[in-house]
């Protein structure tokens, strides 16, 4: 699935806060959480302030057999790695921890395998469409057998450098 094959209708769907807000946190450098809409992410609208391209879109991720979007810029999508995710019960959620390498530079004291992304998806399905959309989107730091996977990919990452 892609983002731009999706009907306008589900675009517009997606645009309208009161049903798909988003709540988020997206790196180190924020400080703050803050809510957005994902009219954000989802639509090519132009500003005074910058020139938005494609590259600035989300696009959606393939993992564990799920289409999911998340508020990343397509740009920034090779920095993210899957560490696990969690379906619920009924399927209409997914927990997800993801490492995200996009601010490697910050790290020059080894802990960059303690911080990662939390995220929960839940399940759209309307216009003919299924998948799964975030609606908390978090810096996190990464604990148990999270931290370790990191640990992992992190050294992986290294020796391929």
């Amino acid at each position: 699935m892609k983002l731009l094959e999706l009907p306008q209708a589900v675009l517009d769907d997606l645009a309208d806060e009161e049903k798909w807000r988003l709540d988020i946190e997206p790196s180190m450098e924020s400080k703050h959480e803050f809510y957005l809409s994902w009219d954000t992410f989802v639509a090519l609208k132009q500003s005074p302030y910058y020139t938005k391209t494609e590259e600035n879109l989300a696009e959606f991720f393939h993992w564990g057999g799920f289409d999911i979007l998340l508020p990343v810029e397509r740009s920034h999508h090779p920095s993210l790695q899957l560490i696990r995710l969690i379906p619920s019960a009924d399927g209409q959620a997914l927990t997800i921890f993801l490492q995200d390498s996009y601010y490697e530079d910050y790290f020059v004291d080894g802990m960059a395998p303690r911080y990662g992304v939390l995220a929960v998806a839940d399940r759209y399905q309307d216009h003919g469409c299924e998948f799964y959309i975030a609606s908390y989107y978090h810096f996190s730091y990464l604990i148990g057998a999270e931290y370790e996977r990191s640990q992992t990919m992190w050294e992986k990452k290294r020796s391929l450098s």
